[in-house]
């Protein structure tokens, strides 16, 4: 049975730490306008599986679902100080098709690490990233793993962005992930997608 969404104790945890990563995010943005930042836009597509997140490592686990997606992106984000780390916000429109049909609307902030001397050499970026989801309908991946769903959940992603030669644009690999944050909403669910896509700097 599909339930409402949840204002608990992990819901305001949930919203306090969004709220703290957005603040962060505004006192770094107006620290110093020689920072360095940038914008981008993301095309990307990716298929949902069945599999819990840390599952989708082990080929022997994966099973993949009847469903795909196609998404994109804008983002924004700035250095923070002199590091390697650089922090932003990034918006996603993604449609499905397959076994689920609907729209998905995700809002994470993002924080990026630029390794100075990356090993192996093609490795530009590592991210995580951590907001809200919405979608347009109950997805039915969702309730097919579990028998429980919701329009509204938690969403991460954990990205490796690859550099192109002679190229100012970018391919990364994703995981895509809806979920209940542990107790933080109400229904029971979630799901992984593996996604890549290419991502243009403007």
């Amino acid at each position: 049975m599909v339930q409402p969404f949840c204002f608990g104790r992990y819901m305001r945890a949930f919203w306090i730490m969004q709220i703290s990563a957005i603040a962060i995010l505004l006192n770094v943005s107006a620290a110093s306008a020689e920072s360095r930042h940038r914008f981008y836009f993301d095309t990307f597509a990716g298929v949902l599986t069945e599999n819990r997140f840390y599952e989708v490592f082990d080929p022997s686990e994966l099973k993949l679902a009847s469903s795909g997606l196609l998404g994109v992106g804008i983002g924004w984000e700035r250095q923070i100080s002199d590091s390697r780390f650089h922090l932003g916000l990034q918006f996603q429109a993604v449609a499905h098709a397959g076994r689920q049909d609907h729209l998905e609307f995700n809002l994470p902030v993002v924080l990026r690490y630029v390794p100075p001397r990356p090993v192996p050499r093609w490795l530009k970026s590592a991210s995580f990233g951590l907001g809200l989801s919405h979608a347009t309908k109950v997805p039915q991946v969702e309730l097919d793993r579990t028998g429980e769903s919701q329009r509204t959940f938690a969403y991460w992603l954990a990205e490796v962005e690859v550099s192109l030669p002679r190229s100012d644009n970018s391919m990364f690999f994703r995981l895509h992930h809806r979920s209940d944050a542990y107790g933080g909403f109400e229904a029971n669910g979630g799901s992984t997608a593996l996604a890549f896509g290419w991502r243009v700097p403007f």
